[in-house]
């Protein structure tokens, strides 16, 4: 794995911030708040572990793992272990204070996804500056591979804030299956080529990421979304 750097750093946490004040805004005053945002960052590791050690146990069935079908198998299982950890602590804030409101569940989950996405996309966003100034690699292309990891980093935030959110509202069982079914989507979409040096995977994202985040805002109650409130 590449070596961190400050500015992938810096560059993945305003992504973070970005992607989940709008819906966080209105119970940024809440600690379960922070709570949630750093257990997102810190259970991604242990997705990625997790994922990795299953699909090791698996390799001795070349067949199971090698195979067209394998690699869709891979992006199942990443999508599901990484949906599954993000959702333990807001799940489990939701679940501890009885009479939690829609708002609030979704600022909750709103910020588990945003740690989970500034832990996950540190790695990648290292080695696209890396890429930086290469020859073969044009200004466009340069900027589209950092600037268009926001939307796998928004992707986390609204699948889980809308998770959490069906936590309290109902349909929490449905909800997960159909954002584990998203972010598999979104899984599959980075495979796709690139055309003139841009990602086709990069305009599915940034719809589909876009989309789940309008729904999410339409949702929220106007007179929730004023100012943040206090714990």
């Amino acid at each position: 794995m590449p070596q961190l750097n400050p500015t992938a750093l810096a560059i993945t946490a305003g992504f973070a911030l970005v992607a989940f004040l709008p819906l966080a805004w209105p119970r940024l005053g809440r600690a379960w708040v922070y709570v949630c945002l750093v257990a997102g960052a810190l259970v991604s590791p242990v997705a990625r572990e997790g994922v990795q050690l299953a699909w090791e146990a698996l390799a001795r069935y070349p067949e199971a793992t090698r195979s067209p079908a394998g690699g869709v198998g891979y992006l199942l299982l990443v999508a599901f272990a990484g949906e599954l950890v993000k959702i333990v602590a807001p799940v489990g804030a939701v679940s501890f204070r009885a009479g939690t409101d829609e708002v609030t569940a979704t600022a909750y989950g709103a910020a588990a996804g945003a740690g989970f996405g500034f832990a996950s996309t540190q790695s990648v966003l290292t080695m696209a500056l890396g890429l930086v100034g290469s020859p073969f690699i044009t200004p466009l292309s340069s900027t589209l591979a950092i600037v268009g990891w926001f939307f796998p980093v928004l992707a986390h935030v609204a699948t889980t804030a809308l998770v959490t959110r069906a936590a309290v509202r109902g349909g929490f069982g449905v909800m997960f299956f159909g954002m584990w079914l998203v972010q598999f989507v979104l899984g599959l979409a980075q495979r796709l080529p690139i055309i003139n040096g841009v990602s086709t995977g990069l305009a599915v994202t940034v719809v589909v990421s876009a989309g789940l985040l309008w729904i999410l805002l339409r949702a929220q109650p106007r007179s929730a979304a004023t100012s943040p409130a206090e714990a």
